[in-house]
């Protein structure tokens, strides 16, 4: 059975999306070990020993271990190619699929993420340990972002996902970060543009989406968010 260790509130839920998405089912494919990671659990020696820089997710299959969501993600949909949803990840075989593919991802990591990863760190996670944003850092960011998504937009007047025409996982891979951005009080960021609000709206409609592994936990972390007043 597969063993998963991390917590749905940071990019852990990339990983979970990608199971759902597979039909993976909980306590029957795959568990989970929730750590805290506002109380730094994730640096304690026994983590470290699976994931060198201390930090989350990290899937354990047998005698197998892999960190990082991403990587993760990839392992998984191409373990599981052929259940669940269609065409998460090219055939591995097909090298002009997966050079889009990569190309695509390759788009989230440094177009995207590169800039939410400051923002959300600065508004939600930072502060919620009582750390006040720097204006100037997030404002940057926000800049840096905002150009980026009137790309994004002339893509996605052309394709309905982020990798082209079908779901996959460059479209997973966005949803933990653009929905912290709205967490954040950034919404409308994304949904100023009619073509990234109707992707947003689109994959968020999704099962995989809405399953959720510890509502209570989901529960904390939206009176955490609702608490910073965004």
């Amino acid at each position: 059975m597969l063993h998963l260790i991390g917590n749905p509130i940071t990019c852990t839920k990339r990983v979970l999306i990608t199971l759902y998405e597979l039909k993976l089912k909980l306590d029957t494919d795959f568990t989970i070990t929730q750590l805290n990671v506002m109380a730094g659990e994730q640096k304690q020696p026994a983590h470290l020993a699976k994931h060198p820089f201390g930090v989350v997710p990290v899937l354990e299959d047998g005698d197998f271990t892999v960190f990082e969501t991403r990587a993760i993600c990839r392992y998984l949909a191409t373990k599981y190619r052929g259940q669940g949803t269609q065409n998460l990840i090219p055939d591995p075989m097909d090298i002009k699929g997966m050079a889009i593919f990569e190309q695509w991802a390759s788009v989230e990591l440094t177009c995207f993420d590169t800039f939410t990863n400051v923002i959300v760190t600065q508004k939600l996670f930072n502060k919620v340990r009582g750390i006040e944003p720097i204006p100037a850092v997030v404002e940057s960011a926000k800049k840096g972002l905002s150009e980026k998504l009137d790309v994004y937009e002339g893509i996605l007047a052309k394709q309905k996902y982020m990798g082209g025409d079908e779901f996959s996982l460059i479209d997973i891979f966005y949803m933990p970060w653009t929905n912290r951005l709205f967490e954040a009080g950034e919404g409308a960021m994304i949904e100023s543009r009619p073509h990234l609000k109707a992707w947003w709206q689109e994959v968020t409609a999704r099962d995989s989406w809405k399953d959720d592994v510890d509502p209570d936990n989901s529960k904390m972390w939206a009176g955490m968010v609702k608490s910073l007043g965004y």
